[in-house]
């Protein structure tokens, strides 16, 4: 008798392997930090040149913005540049992806604990390691606090699921290392990143809801958040004392709740970022099945992080998302494939019947996998999951710092006096997504009124009028419409820089970014300070005349 693969352990080793491969490929192939980071990077030696001792201010963009960010990504990467004698660069190109992948096996455990099965665990582990485009911000510069927090959601998750489990199993039951590892690490992931900390208040509230819903739940969820609170006070009790809640108030504003589309965001929730949309298949059976059997817990986690914050609503909900796709494959195709024969029976009400179905829902479908064709059915999905996050991994290698833009940075930080006011044009319209813009400042030792990071502590209900004012800029063709841009947003500026990839690259920027450039030169008020071609891209920086 041949014997079975484990396939529990097979898919957990695939996932985390090949995941792990896919999170690190990326920082292998830049040698660069990935789209943003620059603004934690100047926090960190700012910290570190502190004391380790919270400032009260950020010079990042050679403003006094609060430092009011969540600051423990921040501590890490400073005392591994400082303790570790690790290049600063280097912890921020290389700590994101490590803290990605730890995530999967932190996943793994969310996922058993919540679906009580090895095999749909790891099924789903797969799912969650291997969904293209679902770890990209992850990987990033800025990661060291998104892919931290990310981390202690799942942990936090994880704790205080077993913890209300067991104590709906057992009424006498009382662990203290589960209550205490809930605080821990929920309080781990509000001192990581602020989005990451609302969404996982919002997924142990829902957590509550389903399994402590009881006078015991509630007060040891009370004390679980009243913990949280005492172990995060460090923190928020400094920003407040420096800055009042100004800064929070103004950063609760940035959600996006009052502009996004909610009928668009919650169909786009189920994009996977796929070629072939096999996961989508995947989640939707999923997701059926699980009303059909009344299990409403993990469509809830898909509602709940949209409504708390629609802007990082994707990533929770790949949470519920990527079990759903395992429930899908396990579950719900079975159950088709069993039951289509009777469907015309199922309808005429027999007892019978019904009775079978019944049968069939509550089976273990562990048996797809034992066949030959549904263990290469599986390794197939793989295997497709692999090259297609390798393909969108392509797109993702490209938002990084060119050599071309640090060096034509470093000449304004050589030749030009600190802190002069610039507006850079791009054409990147998402300016969270446009690295030039994050690093600008770094490394010229300029001022970027383009640039938006940092803004969220500041701006308030006006950092989204800011968001999609400096979008219009980025399609701009004419001088005319850079002055519109600065007389809309009373933003000063000496000097702008304009981008122009190669025409191979985006012929339709080069034609924008040509007309721009030829448009300023012949306005007569600038005059031309920098213009080079280098290798990817043609940079040309201009003075504004002195009247």
């Amino acid at each position: 008798m041949k014997r079975q693969p484990d396939w529990p352990a097979l898919l957990l080793l695939i996932a985390i392997f090949f995941g792990g491969l896919v999170r690190f490929t990326p920082a292998l192939i830049t040698r660069f930090p990935l789209n943003d980071g620059g603004m934690f990077y100047t926090m960190a030696g700012e910290l570190s040149a502190n004391g380790y001792a919270l400032p009260a201010t950020t010079s990042y963009n050679g403003l006094d913005l609060p430092f009011a960010y969540p600051p423990l990504g921040i501590y890490l990467a400073s005392l591994l540049a400082d303790v570790g004698r690790i290049p600063p660069l280097a912890v921020f190109l290389w700590l994101p992806p490590l803290l990605a992948t730890l995530a999967i096996p932190a996943f793994y455990l969310f996922s058993r604990a919540l679906l009580a099965d090895k095999l749909r665990a790891s099924l789903a582990t797969l799912f969650f390691a291997l969904t293209p485009g679902s770890y990209d911000w992850h990987l990033m510069g800025g990661g060291v606090t998104r892919a931290l927090g990310f981390l202690f959601l799942l942990l936090a998750a994880f704790y205080v699921l077993r913890f209300f489990q067991r104590q709906q199993s057992d009424s006498h039951f009382r662990s203290d290392c589960h209550f205490a590892l809930a605080i821990l690490f929920c309080s781990l992931a509000v001192l990581s990143h602020p989005e990451v900390g609302l969404q996982t208040a919002g997924l142990c509230a829902v957590l509550w809801l389903f399994l402590g819903r009881t006078w015991r739940g509630a007060l040891d969820a009370f004390l679980i958040a009243l913990g949280v609170t005492l172990l995060t006070a460090p923190w928020w009790g400094t920003v407040i004392s420096q800055h009042g809640l100004a800064p929070f108030l103004s950063a609760l504003q940035t959600g996006q709740h009052a502009t996004v589309d909610w009928l668009y965001l919650f169909i786009s929730l189920f994009g996977s970022g796929e070629f072939i949309p096999l996961l989508l298949v995947l989640r939707f059976a999923g997701l059926f099945y699980a009303i059909w059997k009344r299990e409403y817990l993990l469509p809830s986690l898909l509602l709940v992080p949209a409504l708390l914050d629609p802007r990082s609503a994707a990533s929770i909900a790949l949470l519920a998302f990527s079990m759903m796709s395992a429930l899908g494959f396990l579950d719900a195709f079975p159950l088709i494939k069993e039951t289509l024969p009777r469907m015309t029976r199922i309808f005429a009400n027999s007892p019978q019947e019904s009775a079978q179905i019944r049968e069939i829902r509550g089976k273990n479908n562990h048996g797809i996998l034992e066949s030959r064709i549904g263990g290469m059915v599986v390794l197939l999905l793989a295997v497709i999951l692999f090259v297609e996050c390798g393909l969108l991994n392509y797109r993702l290698v490209n938002t990084t710092l060119t050599a071309d833009e640090r060096s034509a940075m470093g000449w304004l930080n050589d030749n030009l006096p600190p802190d002069q006011n610039f507006i850079l044009v791009t054409g990147k319209t998402y300016s969270m997504s446009d690295p030039a813009q994050e690093w600008f400042p770094v490394f010229s030792g300029q001022h970027s009124q383009s640039t938006l990071q940092g803004l969220e502590w500041t701006l308030g209900a006006e950092f989204t009028d800011r968001l999609n004012d400096l979008a219009v800029l980025q399609a701009c063709d004419d001088f005319s419409c850079v002055e519109k841009f600065a007389a809309r947003t009373g933003l000063v500026y000496d000097y702008i820089w304009v981008s122009i990839p190669t025409i191979r690259t985006n012929p339709e920027q080069n034609a924008r970014g040509n007309q721009l450039a030829d448009s300023i030169q012949f306005s007569s008020q600038f005059s031309v300070v920098f213009d080079e071609s280098l290798s990817s891209e043609r940079i040309v920086i201009f003075q504004r005349q002195n009247k």
